[in-house]
């Protein structure tokens, strides 16, 4: 009789997550490489939980105190000196994982302004740049009312980036399931992997 209750009440645990979300949001994020502090200190991020796509049950609110207490900043560098040294490979899994997770952008304002040292490669370079932002953004834009982004050549003659970011995103939880499940069919996949194409019984009579 428990073991059934048990059993019920991991059901009714997966059916709120598969009818769950989880928002992500934005606010304030500045960067820049003109200045020593290239990332403001007064942005906010917060990741809410909602059951049932519509009742908030989880606010997580992350700052700049936050991500210091986690390291979040030592694992980067770690995690990009990993990637300079090809221990960590991008493979089809992970690229089909990542769409698996179907984002979905509720709002977005976003500003770049981009220059280089050369002013005619500034010119040919923003709009390759938004063309391929628009690609990126089309399927992941709901509502276009609530979209907003632009990027603007700076003649300078010097390499400057500025970017402004506030945004909305979501991800229901089904889809953080499945990705989950396609990293992890991979994973199994490469544990029972040969590396050799050698035949087991070669040799077997030595």
């Amino acid at each position: 009789m428990v073991f059934l209750y048990i059993i019920g009440f991991l059901f009714i645990i997966l059916i709120i997550l598969i009818f769950s979300k989880i928002q992500l949001k934005i606010e304030n994020f500045k960067f820049t490489s003109e200045n020593i502090r290239h990332i403001n200190t007064d942005y906010r991020f917060s990741i809410k939980l909602y059951i049932f796509s519509k009742i908030p049950v989880l606010k997580i609110s992350i700052n700049k105190k936050v991500l210091e207490k986690l390291k979040v900043k030592e694992k980067m560098k770690t995690f990009e000196m990993e990637l300079l040294e090809n221990k960590l490979k991008i493979d089809k899994s992970f690229i089909k994982a990542m769409k698996q997770l179907d984002i979905v952008i509720k709002k977005l304002n976003l500003k770049i302004d981009l220059g280089t040292e050369n002013a005619s490669f500034t010119s040919i370079l923003i709009p390759i740049i938004s063309t391929i932002i628009s690609m990126l953004l089309r399927d992941k834009i709901k509502d276009y009312k609530n979209q907003h982004f632009i990027i603007n050549p700076i003649f300078t003659n010097q390499n400057l980036i500025n970017l402004e970011l506030s945004s909305i995103i979501e991800i229901k939880m089904i889809h953080i399931i499945d990705s989950i499940y396609v990293l992890n069919k991979k994973e199994g996949v490469n544990k029972y992997e040969r590396t050799s194409n050698r035949r087991a019984y070669d040799n077997c009579y030595e």
